[in-house]
C-alpha cells in the first residue's frame, strides 16, 4: 500500500539559457538549449520512484512524436503509464521555459492533451495497492480534466487514502474558495507563500499555515525559496532552513521538493525530517539543468544529507537529518 497514484500535466519542456529578458519586440540569444520531459506531476513521479516508491501516473498526450519523448523518460524510471491515454486531436503539453543566468525561469505554457483527459477514463482499479493520491491543482482549471479529478478524489475518500495537492499560481488566483472547501478531504498541500497569502487572510508563514490548518488539512508544506521551508500539522509548527547550493536552474525544484515531503508521509516520518528531505530533493534540482531523469533520486539525496550532517551546528537539524537518513535506508 504504499504506492502512490499522480493526476496532472504530462508536458515537455523546451529550456533556453538566457542572460536577460530583451525589452518588448526585442531579441534575446540563447547560450543552451534542452528538450526534456516535464509537468509539475510528471516531475514528482520520477523523483518518488528514484527514491524507491511504486509511482502510477494518470494523464493524457497526445498522438505526436512529442508524446514519445516525454513518456520515454517516465518509462525509464519506473513510473506506470497504464492510465496515460492519447488524445487523437491535440498535442502533447508544451511549455517555453526561458531562465535567466541566476537560475530563475519563467514558463510559457500550452497544456494541449492535458486538460482533456476525460471522466470515463478514470476507473475504480486505478487506486488499486494505492497509498497515496497526489494531484495538481492546474487539474481544476479546465473540463473535462477538471471533473475526471474530482472523480478520482471521491474514489480515493470512499478507500481512505490520503490524499495532497499541490497549489499553483493561476489556481491560487482564480479557484480560492474551492481550494479552502477541498482542505479538509487533504492529507498534506503543498504551496508557495504567494500562493497561500491569495488563499488565506494572513501574513507571516506561522499565520499562514495555521489558518490553512483551521481549514482542516492534515498537513501544511510551505515553500520559503532559499529559506526553506515551514513544515506544519496540529501539533507543531518547524521552520526547516534551506541548504545553500550552487544554483543552474530552478526548474522542477517545487516539484522535487513535493516528492519530499509526500515520501516523508509515506514512509511515516516526522514533521522535521520530511522537511528536511524536501529541503535538499528541492535544492538537488537546482543543481542540474532541466527536468525529468536529471531530478535527484536516493543516491544523491543520501549522499547530500551525509555531508550536510557533518557541517550541521543545529543539533535539532541534525537529528532531523538523521532520522531522514534512516528513513531512506529503511
Amino acid at each position: 500500500m504504499n504506492s502512490v497514484v499522480l493526476f496532472g500535466d504530462i508536458n515537455i519542456d523546451i529550456l533556453m539559457s538566457i542572460p536577460r529578458y530583451p525589452p518588448a519586440g526585442g531579441d534575446a540569444m540563447a547560450g543552451h538549449v534542452a528538450i526534456r520531459p516535464g509537468g509539475s506531476v510528471a516531475n514528482t513521479a520520477i523523483v518518488l520512484s528514484k527514491l524507491g516508491l511504486k509511482t502510477r501516473l494518470v494523464g493524457r498526450v497526445g498522438n505526436d512524436i512529442w508524446a514519445e519523448k516525454a513518456m520515454q523518460p517516465l518509462i525509464d524510471s519506473g513510473v506506470d503509464l497504464t492510465h496515460v491515454s492519447r488524445d487523437p486531436v491535440d498535442s502533447t503539453g508544451l511549455i517555453f521555459i526561458p531562465v535567466t543566468s541566476d537560475g530563475e525561469r519563467t514558463m510559457f505554457s500550452y497544456r494541449g492533451a492535458n486538460i482533456h483527459k476525460p471522466a470515463d477514463e478514470i476507473e475504480p482499479g486505478i487506486l488499486d495497492s494505492a497509498g497515496f493520491l497526489h494531484i495538481s491543482s492546474y487539474n481544476l482549471l479546465e473540463s473535462p480534466q477538471r471533473e475526471a479529478t474530482y472523480k478520482l478524489i471521491d474514489l480515493a475518500r470512499n478507500r481512505n487514502l490520503k490524499i495532497s495537492v499541490d497549489v499553483g499560481v493561476e489556481p491560487a488566483l482564480r479557484l480560492q474558495d474551492e481550494l479552502i472547501q477541498l482542505m479538509p478531504s487533504l492529507s498534506l498541500v503543498v504551496l508557495s507563500v504567494e500562493e497561500a497569502r491569495n488563499l488565506v487572510d494572513a501574513d507571516t508563514p506561522h499565520e499562514i499555515s495555521t489558518q490553512l490548518l483551521d481549514q482542516g488539512v492534515s498537513l501544511v508544506g510551505l515553500k520559503l525559496g532559499k529559506s526553506g521551508c515551514l513544515v506544519a500539522g496540529p501539533r507543531s509548527h518547524h521552520l526547516i532552513p534551506g541548504f545553500a547550493v550552487d544554483t543552474v536552474d530552478t526548474t522542477g525544484a517545487g516539484d522535487s521538493f513535493c516528492a519530499g515531503l509526500i515520501y516523508g508521509c509515506v514512509s511515516g516520518l516526522g514533521l522535521g525530517a520530511c522537511g528536511v528531505i524536501a529541503n535538499a530533493l528541492g535544492a538537488l534540482a537546482t543543481t542540474v539543468w532541466g527536468c525529468g531523469l536529471a531530478l535527484p533520486g536516493s543516491t544523491e539525496l543520501d549522499l547530500f544529507l551525509d555531508q550536510q550532517g557533518e557541517d550541521a551546528e543545529d543539533p535539532e537539524l541534525g537529528g532531523w537529518i538523521i532520522e531522514a537518513r534512516t528513513g531512506l535506508s529503511g
